[in-house]
C-alpha cells in the first residue's frame, strides 16, 4: 500500500530541511555579526582604560585628536553592526515563519497518510472478516 500523496509528503519534508538549513545559516551570520559587536566593545573599553591611564601623562593635543577620532570611528561601527544585526533579525523573523508554514504543511500531509493507512487497515480487516464469515458459513453448510 503507498501513500497517494507520498511525493508531495516528500517534498515538504524537502523544503521544511531546506529551510532549516538556511534559518541556521542566518543564525549563524547573526552569531558572527555579534561576536564582531562585542569585539569592537571591547576593544572601546580596553581603549578607554588606556586613555584614563595616560591622562595622567602629559598628552599632547594630537593624541588626544587620534583617540577622538578612534572613538567616533569604533561608535560609528557599533552602530552599524547594531543595523546589521537588526536586518539579520528581521531575515531570520521571516525564515522562521516560512518554517513553521512548511511544518504546518508537513504534519497535515503525515496526518493524511496516517488516516489514509488506518481506511487501508480497516478494510482489509473488514475483508478478511468477511472472507472468515464466508469460510465458516461454508463449512457450517457442509456439516449440516
Amino acid at each position: 500500500m503507498r501513500f497517494r500523496f507520498e511525493a508531495l509528503l516528500q517534498i515538504h519534508k524537502n523544503k521544511e530541511n531546506l529551510l532549516q538549513k538556511q534559518l541556521g545559516d542566518i543564525l549563524a551570520h547573526k552569531q558572527t555579526q555579534q561576536n564582531r559587536k562585542d569585539f569592537l566593545k571591547s576593544t572601546r573599553e580596553n581603549e578607554i582604560k588606556q586613555v584614563n591611564q595616560r591622562m595622567t601623562q602629559d598628552l599632547n593635543i594630537d593624541t588626544y585628536f587620534l583617540y577622538n577620532m578612534f572613538f567616533e570611528g569604533n561608535h560609528y561601527q557599533n552602530n552599524r553592526q547594531q543595523i546589521i544585526i537588526s536586518e539579520i533579525d528581521t531575515r531570520a523573523e521571516s525564515k522562521r515563519e516560512e518554517l513553521v508554514e512548511a511544518s504546518r504543511k508537513r504534519r497535515t500531509m503525515e496526518i493524511l497518510k496516517e488516516r489514509d493507512l488506518k481506511q487501508y487497515k480497516n478494510k482489509l480487516a473488514k475483508m478478511e472478516t468477511e472472507a472468515m464469515d464466508e469460510v465458516a458459513s461454508n463449512h457450517w453448510s457442509l456439516n449440516s
